[in-house]
């Protein structure tokens, strides 16, 4: 389960004090060799939907959505580090204004000694199985060259159940990078991942599959997920193919509740996901996807994609456009719209975003 933990107004007033020359020589000092970096991020959508079911958006159907990401990096000695992520996300629909809490989302201590990394406290767990998920415990990564190997324990995080587990390895093998990923969460399930990519001059392909197992309830079998694509440049225009097949009870991502076996996926990388169709949480799916981008310019592209196939006997479909235009080196937006169809109903979804990066 995410830590929140509010910024007070006495930590706010301690900052403020620090006004005399020996104090200010004393920040200066304690602030050397900070990072910084972050983003923010401003977004109006608007959302007309018929779909109830296979629908893997979730958000206001009409309203803005406004986010600020601080990371911050402060070292502590020669070889610990400490890392904070303060967060601040604010959802409006049609109503009055509101503001967003602001929450250090990840705080944890980083150790490192050359080939050797050792994460402390409130993180990530990473992964393409788990990316996105958090919880407090350690992650510890060894670096052999060629390739890494790494190992996790959380006492808590957003699966369900208790302590959760997991071991990773990526490397490279000539043009081909490999990784393989295995989660186990005590009492609720386990799941495991691998991935293959091959670089061949402008293509690249790759295939990838997931599976879950229930350490019990009903619909123990065939959650999985398995993804294929090929992608490649011809002067301005970049495409991508892809293929994915889940199982016949579900997707092979995590699930967060092991007794009923119908949560929700957890939206991972390990899944397949256009805009409005995605593959987490849907069950006997067989689908393609089509993504091309046209970069006409240094600050313009164009982009299309058309997404086709069935989830058991239900046909779905999504046609998606999106203009891009990059006003600064740090600072990007895009107009998007797709319209989504899951057998007679039909989605339709528009964004415009604008994006800062520093």
């Amino acid at each position: 389960m995410k830590k929140i933990a509010k910024l007070s107004l006495v930590a706010a007033v301690a900052v403020a004090g620090l006004t005399t020359t020996s104090s200010a020589a004393s920040l200066e000092e304690a602030i050397k060799g900070v990072d910084v970096s972050g983003q923010f991020r401003y977004r109006f959508q608007d959302r007309n939907s018929d779909v109830t079911a296979l629908d893997s958006a979730s958000e206001s159907s009409n309203g803005t959505d406004v986010e600020i990401e601080v990371g911050v990096k402060v070292p502590v000695t020669e070889n610990v580090t400490a890392v904070f992520k303060i967060d601040n996300a604010n959802d409006d629909g049609n109503a009055a204004p509101t503001k967003g809490d602001v929450e250090i989302e990840d705080y944890y201590f980083s150790y490192n000694s050359g080939a050797l990394t050792v994460n402390a406290g409130s993180q990530n767990i990473p992964g393409r199985l788990t990316d996105g998920a958090d919880g407090d415990g350690i992650v510890a990564l060894y670096n052999l060259g060629a390739a890494t190997v790494g190992a996790a324990a959380f006492n808590n995080h957003d699966f369900g159940g208790d302590d959760a587990y997991s071991v990773i390895a990526m490397g490279n093998v000539g043009p081909v990078s490999l990784l393989g990923q295995y989660v186990d969460v005590k009492d609720v399930l386990n799941s495991y991942n691998v991935k293959a990519d091959a670089s061949i001059e402008m293509i690249k392909a790759g295939l990838e599959y997931s599976e879950t197992e229930l350490d019990s309830g009903a619909n123990k079998d065939d959650r999985s997920t398995l993804k294929a694509y090929i992608s490649g440049n011809v002067g301005i225009i970049s495409a991508t193919a892809a293929y994915v097949k889940t199982g016949d009870n579900n997707s092979g991502s995590l699930h967060a509740n092991a007794t009923t076996g119908q949560a929700a996926s957890i939206e991972t990388p390990a899944e397949f996901l256009l805009w409005q169709m995605g593959s987490a949480g849907v069950a006997d799916l067989d689908a393609y996807a089509l993504d091309v981008t046209a970069k006409l310019t240094d600050k313009i592209s164009l982009r299309a994609a058309y997404g086709d196939g069935e989830a058991g006997n239900t046909d779905l479909t999504e046609t998606l456009g999106q203009i891009s235009y990059k006003v600064a080196k740090n600072l990007n937006t895009y107009v998007r719209y797709s319209e989504y169809e899951v057998g007679t109903t039909e989605s339709t979804r528009g964004r415009v975003e604008v994006k800062y990066s520093f």
